[in-house]
């Protein structure tokens, strides 16, 4: 499967440069998506300056990527501040190799996010990293040509509707609670009440429609073109976007039909390719038949905050993981590098914690499939080859018995433990079978026990635009 997808990559990068629009069924255009399990989300922009905090006060909710928003900062302000960017220790080279080492197989960034500034050189306004900071830098041109040179997928964050610094520009409405304790906070929210949701008089000079023509859809337009190759479009958060206009972006898009989008452009009638649950691993019954992915933070903040302190141990992330490849889906995992560039050492050693496990038993992640089996100690994951399928028994809680049962209508052949590929004896029973284990765990963060079956089992189905559409916990996504 591996090899089909890099030569899908190249035959659909060499028709894109050519203007020509190959044809591929829904099961091609996500086969490297379905194969790859595990990307890098990262989330960065000059609200990584203020670390989450405005006037000596630590933001009351949500992430720090919202400061502008939820701390009311004017426009003249916030483009004020954002003028000092300079991550002079931002390396394009070190971050794609992180998440390769971690064993990600993809990266989506972030190229402009609900405060407008583009994190790439757009030709459609100046308020972008080359043209507004002294950083000069083409930050996102670095990433994709680093992407490409790893071997590693890309895809864009785009946010379509929000943009707080652009006239007209969808403006979601947060009380002034959730910000700092601004002492004007009842005339700030009957003013943003009023304006729909806009604290800052410039925000109101032009309509949505003006600046859906004048800077998202040229745009994407551009960022599309620029990079015929990307992977996935990430869209977000609504807004005030039309089905007209979503319309206008996804005819756009027909022309590279190699590129995935998520189920974030305008709902309910526009889909996308995948589901996108936030902050969670959905429940087993929840995503049956579709394609999904799930984000999450490896802290609590999309974007860089100084005061943060519950960063996910790689245990949790690792098991997260597991779980979610044992349900069908993806794991779209956040970093947020700070001022300088850099991410930051706690994150940075759980990668590498997770890259470790990763190179022992990525076996196990990649290339699987949702086994419809949800034991008591653990997940099982599935995974075909060209002539039987194997179950990976991914154990949480040991067996004090030594005694490991799986329940289901299968044959299997052989138990293999996959800490030293010893044999593990088993019996078979009409409903399913009991594997003699090891009095002790062999491993702290799941103890994986590869079950080769008899055969083939029956392939999943998977579809596109199921009808299914999960809810956001995160009110900030």
């Amino acid at each position: 499967m591996k090899r089909f997808s890099i030569l899908l990559s190249l035959l659909v990068f060499v028709m894109a440069a050519r203007g020509a629009e190959p044809k591929l069924s829904q099961e091609q255009k996500m086969a490297w998506w379905n194969d790859a399990k595990f990307g890098m989300f990262v989330h960065w922009g000059p609200y990584c300056l203020y670390g989450g905090e405005y006037h000596g006060y630590k933001q009351n909710r949500g992430g720090a990527e919202w400061i502008m928003n939820r701390c009311k900062i004017p426009v003249m302000e916030y483009r004020a501040m954002t003028s000092t960017f300079n991550p002079v220790n931002f390396d394009a080279e070190k971050l794609v190799t992180m998440a390769k080492n971690a064993g990600m197989k993809y990266l989506v960034f972030t190229t402009k996010h609900h405060d407008g500034f583009a994190m790439f050189k757009s030709d459609h306004t100046n308020y972008n990293i080359v043209d507004y900071t002294p950083f000069k830098r083409d930050i996102l041109d670095e990433i994709v040509n680093a992407c490409r040179k790893h071997g590693m997928k890309f895809g864009f964050y785009y946010s379509q509707s929000q943009d707080w610094n652009h006239p007209g520009g969808s403006t979601g409405r947060k009380e002034m609670k959730e910000g700092w304790s601004n002492p004007d906070s009842a005339a700030i929210d009957q003013f943003t009440k009023e304006h729909k949701g806009a604290w800052d008089l410039y925000q109101t000079t032009e309509t949505f429609d003006e600046y859906f023509h004048k800077i998202s859809l040229p745009q994407i337009k551009e960022l599309v073109t620029r990079y015929p190759d990307v992977s996935v479009m990430w869209f977000d958060t609504p807004g005030g976007i039309t089905d007209g206009d979503a319309t206008e972006i996804m005819d756009f898009l027909a022309d590279y039909p190699q590129i995935i989008t998520n189920d974030r452009l305008k709902r309910p009638n526009f889909p996308g390719d995948y589901k996108t649950p936030e902050g969670r691993v959905p429940k087993a019954e929840d995503t049956e038949g579709i394609y999904w992915e799930t984000c999450m933070n490896i802290g609590s903040s999309w974007g860089f905050k100084t005061w943060e302190q519950n960063w996910k141990p790689s245990t949790e992330i690792l098991r997260n993981l597991m779980t979610i490849c044992a349900r069908g889906g993806n794991y779209l995992l956040n970093v947020g590098p700070d001022p300088l560039g850099e991410i930051p050492s706690t994150p940075t050693q759980c990668l590498k914690e997770v890259g470790d496990w990763m190179a022992k038993y990525g076996e196990a992640i990649y290339d699987s499939q949702r086994s419809g089996l949800t034991p008591e100690w653990g997940e099982c994951i599935r995974k075909d080859n060209a002539k039987n399928s194997s179950y990976y028994l991914c154990v949480f809680n040991w067996p004090a018995d030594g005694k490991l049962r799986l329940d289901g209508k299968f044959s299997a052949k052989k138990a293999t433990l996959l800490t030293d590929n010893s044999n593990l004896k088993f019996k078979r029973d009409k409903n399913g079978i009991t594997i003699e284990v090891p009095k002790d765990t062999p491993e702290t963060v799941a103890t994986l026990i590869r079950l080769d079956l008899n055969g083939k089992l029956p392939p999943v189905k998977l579809i596109s635009n199921s009808e299914k559409v999960f809810k956001i916990l995160d009110a900030d996504k």
